[in-house]
């Protein structure tokens, strides 16, 4: 691999493990959608095997006329985590190993659908003041954008960055921007849905990303 002068990372499902709340909001959130014939398991299994486009298309289908909604709920959701913020925690190993690629002369940044004030809060509680460039509250369909943005803003060729991430539309994001993008196994998507959507790597403990970008 050419050399990598940036690592940009998503933040909920790949940095932080704000999952149990995120689920429990999205049961919440298929409720007042009255998607009542699956049980809370299978919606969880569904979230997490298929895109929101998919999603939409199948068992939340009820949910393309009530988008605006949809998003509000997001939106809430995101305000509501501030307070739990100080509670949420690190994947095992992310923390050691974000430090451990500093040293190593790399640049970090992050590129998230989460609110910045929540990121911020996070970062500040964990000590964890090493990125040179955050960026919160990206459009939910629309990460392709700011990527786009950001290699152009930091005079980057799309070789010279790599993107970390959990979900299917992290992928498409990237596949869209033609930037490569490693997928981890502790996320949201399952390592399946994730190599169905073309991810490049996946790697299954943190310290497996060094060693994919120091080739």
């Amino acid at each position: 691999m050419k050399k990598i002068k940036y690592v940009i990372f998503d933040f909920d499902g790949t940095i932080a493990d704000t999952l149990p709340f995120s689920f429990q909001k999205f049961l919440e959130m298929a409720k007042l959608l009255n998607i009542d014939n699956l049980s809370d398991k299978e919606i969880i299994k569904e979230i997490r095997s298929k895109s929101y486009q998919e999603l939409l298309k199948g068992s939340f289908k009820r949910a393309w006329l009530k988008i605006p909604f949809v998003v509000s709920v997001i939106k809430n959701m995101q305000v509501e985590l501030e307070k739990e913020m100080d509670n949420i925690k690190f994947f095992p190993g992310v923390k050691k190993f974000l430090f451990d690629l500093k040293k190593e002369g790399y640049k970090l940044a992050i590129i998230s659908s989460n609110r910045v004030e929540n990121i911020n809060k996070f970062i500040k509680h964990n000590n964890l003041d090493i990125f040179d460039f955050i960026h919160g509250k990206t459009d939910l369909f629309g990460k392709a954008g700011y990527l786009e943005r950001f290699i152009k803003d930091f005079n980057l060729k799309k070789s010279e960055v790599i993107y970390v991430g959990d979900e299917i539309r992290d992928v498409e994001a990237c596949k869209k921007t033609g930037i490569k993008i490693i997928g981890v196994s502790w996320g949201l998507h399952t390592v399946e849905a994730l190599n169905k959507a073309g991810v490049d790597y996946i790697v299954k403990k943190p310290v497996e990303i060094l060693q994919i970008i120091g080739k």
